[in-house]
């Protein structure tokens, strides 16, 4: 059941209101400073609300900043581009109302910061696997459902889920975040009269396949 929310009401972290409540303590003090700073960072993403006309919605901001929050959300200047993608990425979900599931995604977006329009693809689609792998679990835990059909959903979900795993894979990669592996390799040393001194010799691995010996 979806919540709707009629009135729109503002709350002011900043003044102090009389209260029975007990202050916060450090560590939520220490979370919600967090929260300002990280929330003060960028502008947000884009909202949007249902359309009149059916799987419509309508794109609710001021013109002066709606450009900026969809750069932000997609990588991308381009309206028409950045539109796309959000209804691409919202058209993955199989129910719900038309405007939650556009600023779910948008938001869903906008938290991966993609940085340009390579990014922006790239998360588009990592939201769709993530929308498929919960629509399938979602499917598995359904009642007076056989078994075969069960591990069906299960394993639809697990092939989506290595899905995922490569798409981050490429994403990071394209971000320069690939991790260096460092390689030790245990040797021993055997010397005359018999004398073995156990050692190691450590490199990384490069293009090549060489090794840095010391």
């Amino acid at each position: 059941m979806t919540t709707k929310i009629k009135k729109k009401s503002k709350l002011n972290i900043n003044s102090p209101q009389k209260t029975n409540k007990k202050e916060l303590s450090k560590l939520e003090l220490k979370a919600l400073d967090k929260w300002r700073k990280r929330d003060e960072e960028r502008v947000g993403p884009p909202k949007f609300i249902k359309g009149k006309r059916n799987r419509e919605v309508v794109l609710k901001e001021d013109g002066r900043i709606v450009f900026p929050k969809i750069m932000e959300t997609t990588g991308s200047t381009d309206k028409d581009l950045s539109l796309t993608l959000l209804s691409q990425a919202a058209g993955t979900i199989f129910s719900g109302d038309e405007g939650e599931k556009a600023n779910f995604v948008a938001a869903f977006m906008h938290g991966l910061k993609p940085r340009d329009e390579m990014e922006g693809v790239l998360i588009t689609q990592m939201v769709g696997t993530h929308n498929l792998i919960m629509e399938y679990m979602k499917r598995a835990i359904l009642s007076n459902q056989t078994t075969e059909v069960v591990n069906d959903n299960t394993n639809r979900a697990y092939k989506l889920m290595n899905i995922y795993l490569k798409q981050i894979e490429a994403l990071n990669k394209y971000r320069g975040k690939t991790v260096e592996q460092k390689v030790t390799v245990e040797h021993v040393h055997v010397y005359d009269g018999g004398k073995a001194i156990v050692g190691h010799v450590e490199g990384r691995q490069t293009g090549g396949g060489d090794k840095d010996r010391r």
